[in-house]
This record gives structure tokens, sequence and C-alpha cells, in this order.
């Protein structure tokens, strides 16, 4: 098993390999057994019944169950093999979002979801049983699938005062493409973009929140709300370090009303040791939080004090995911997943 160097040597990082599985092989789970998983991992997931996901920009998906390694591709139902987003389906299977859409998964094999399209305002509507999803990234709207229909919803412009598509943006680009979707603690449906902010769905009003430095980076570059979460104390991280969101249950004309805290120590500049944007954050059964972040690899703050990890030269950390073993689970471009716990 090859290892990785840690920046602190009391964390272990290692490449996932499972080697007790032959390569090549017909599965009865209708996909391929592997050895490795590709090195390209962008996203990661956790299903109820304790297997693990692992999408990646390229590869389709693999799925680990005990010391089984499974990969499924387009030759087995998803529509491309860049994927974008693994998350359940509210019944014991998986959605995955892809570049060529949204497939489902239920036991062997996948499906690709006809998604029935929305226009102005029909189709908003809450229900905790409704998964909440992205299914054409960077597009000006967001899925949601009540279990058995996937239902596009146009976004609302943004009153928060964002930019706008320009003439000379790429055609690719939209300020307003959507590239996260979330549920918090009271199942309110948050939606990241990629220059416009983010906005909240309550059942009754989508209400908005645009500053600059949470989208575009000290260099210029246009991050996207690309990480949206709620701790268990009830703030809210959005994409960089320096500050964490107290925010209103109610928004105000179409706006949500908050006040900004300190985030992480040592951010109040950009050359701080702690500051940051990070694609992705998650909360470890102590509290701690666990954030990924790009080419600073991952960060750990337990309330009093932050550790900073390295995951290997040239390591893009794009995902993290803690298990329920409370295992943390990295994905990373181009290095692989990596675990700790080894």
């Amino acid at each position: 098993m090859s290892l990785l160097t840690p920046s602190v040597p009391t964390l272990l990082l290692a490449i996932l390999t499972l080697l007790s599985v032959q390569t090549g092989s017909a599965s009865d789970s209708g996909g391929h057994l592997v050895d490795v998983i590709d090195p390209r991992v962008w996203c990661l997931h956790e299903s109820e019944a304790g297997e693990l996901w692992f999408g990646t920009n390229g590869a389709g998906v693999f799925r680990r169950t005990g010391d089984r390694l499974v990969q499924y591709t387009t030759e087995h139902g998803l529509t491309g093999n860049q994927v974008r987003h693994l998350l359940s389906d509210g019944e014991g299977g998986l959605l995955v979002t892809a570049n060529g859409g949204v497939s489902r998964f239920h036991g062997t094999s996948f499906v690709p979801l006809e998604v029935v399209k929305h226009k102005g305002t029909n189709g908003w509507q809450l229900d905790p049983a409704d998964v909440w999803l992205v299914a054409d990234v960077g597009a000006g709207s967001v899925c949601r699938f009540d279990g058995q229909t996937l239902h596009q919803l146009e976004l609302p412009p943004s009153r928060a005062g964002g930019p706008k598509k320009k003439d000379s943006d790429p055609a690719w680009y939209d300020p307003a493409g959507v590239y996260q979707v979330v549920k918090d603690l009271r199942d309110h449906v948050w939606i990241g973009t990629a220059g416009a902010g983010l906005c909240r769905y309550d059942g009754k009003s989508i209400d908005w929140m645009y500053e600059k430095r949470l989208t575009t980076t000290p260099s210029g570059g246009e991050f996207g709300i690309r990480s949206i979460y709620q701790d268990r104390s009830g703030y809210y991280w959005i994409c960089n370090t320096r500050q964490k969101f107290d925010i209103a249950v109610e928004g105000r004309d179409g706006l949500l009303s908050y006040t900004t805290l300190q985030g992480l120590p040592q951010t109040a500049t950009d050359d701080d040791a702690n500051f940051t944007y990070f694609p992705a954050i998650a909360e470890a059964g102590d509290g701690a939080l666990w954030l990924a972040c790009g080419s600073d690899g991952v960060l750990r703050n337990n309330g009093e004090s932050v550790t900073r990890y390295s995951v290997g030269d040239g390591a893009y950390v794009l995902s993290i995911l803690i298990d329920r073993t409370d295992s943390v689970w990295v994905g990373t471009l181009p290095q692989t997943v990596c675990r700790t716990g080894f």
C-alpha cells in the first residue's frame, strides 16, 4: 500500500487499494470487479447500508462493499463517466449526476431519469422526503426528485446584486449556473451558483445572499459557491474559511438576513495561514470540522486549533466524507482516494 506524506505525524493518509479481487471479472452487482480506484476522484458518498461510492472525472463510479470494489460506467447505464454528484434517492438507492444527466441505481444497474421541465415558479414545493440535486452542473436550474419524477425548476434571478452574464463571458459560463444544492438542519434547500451568490428555499420564498469574496478568489478567479454547510451549532460555512454566518430563519424582500462571524483563526488577511477556499466540508462525531481545500490539502478545526494535512504533491482535494465509523475519506485529483485510520 502506497503511503502519502502527512504534514502532521499523528495522521496517516493512504491510497486505498483493494487487492483481494480480480480486475475485470464479472460481478453479481452488474459492474466490473477491479482492484484500484481511478485517481480522478471528484465526489464521495456512503449509502444507508454502509457501502462507499466514489465518483470520478472520467471513469464512472466505484462501489466499495467490504473487500469488493466494483466499477460502473456508461456500459452499465450511467449517463456519462464524468461524475459530479452522488446522493441517496431516499429509498435505499443512489442518484448520480454525470455529464449526460441523472441516473438511478437499484441493485445491479443504472437507469437514466427523464426530466420534467417546469417554467417560472411551477414545480417549487418543499417536501422533506424529496431529494434536491443538480442535474446539469452550471445550468440555471435545480432539480427535485419526488421518488418517481425528476422535476427541473427554473432558478429565479437573484435580488442580491450579484453579476449577470455578459456578452464577453464564455458560452459555457453563466453566473447563475447552479454548482451545489444541499439541505440544512430544517430541511430548507440551499442553492449555490457559479457567480451570483446563493439562495435558500424554505417552502415559501427564495431569499438570496451575495458577497463577492465568497465566490471570487483574491486572484480574481471565480470559485463559485461550491460548499454550503450548517454545523451542529447552527452556523453556516460557505466557501472560504474567513467567516461563518448566523442566518435568520426568515428572509426579507427576497434577501437573507445574517450576521457575519469569524470563521477559522488566522484568516484575517489573504496571506494568513488558514485562509483558503474549500469545495467540501464535513463534521465528525466529535464536532470537528474537516475541510477539503483544493491545493491547500485538508484542514481540521476542533474549535480550539486548526491542523493542516498534506495529501501529496500535486493533489487537489475536492471532496471529503466522514463515514459511520468516523473515518475520514478524501477525494482528490489526481491522487485517487485517501482515508484516515490505517
